[in-house]
């Protein structure tokens, strides 16, 4: 008798079971760190981090509307910080 191929299960949907909500890495360094939601633009190393996964994990936007306080964190390395004037113009900008 033949191989039978392919996925057997194909076009059965699948069983729905309870939805478990899942954590963002963002989060779960907020509740390290013991950061509340004003915090977020004042945290050195929240913002450390930030920078090192900006590219790899999840960094929430302001205003997204997700219900959980998310705040982003803003880009302020020295090239952007010199063209919007230094700390004159943004405190949270060092120089």
């Amino acid at each position: 008798m033949a191989k039978r191929r392919g996925n057997p299960n194909w076009g059965k949907p699948e069983p729905i079971g309870p939805i478990i909500p899942t954590v963002t890495e963002f989060e779960q360094v907020v509740r390290e760190y013991k950061l509340s939601p004003d915090q977020y633009l004042r945290s050195i190393r929240l913002r450390e981090w930030a920078r090192r996964n900006k590219n790899s994990k999840y960094i929430p936007e302001p205003g997204c509307g997700s219900g959980r306080g998310a705040t982003k964190i803003p880009n302020t390395s020295p090239s952007r910080c010199s063209r919007l004037g230094g700390s004159r113009s943004n405190p949270l900008c060092k120089g």
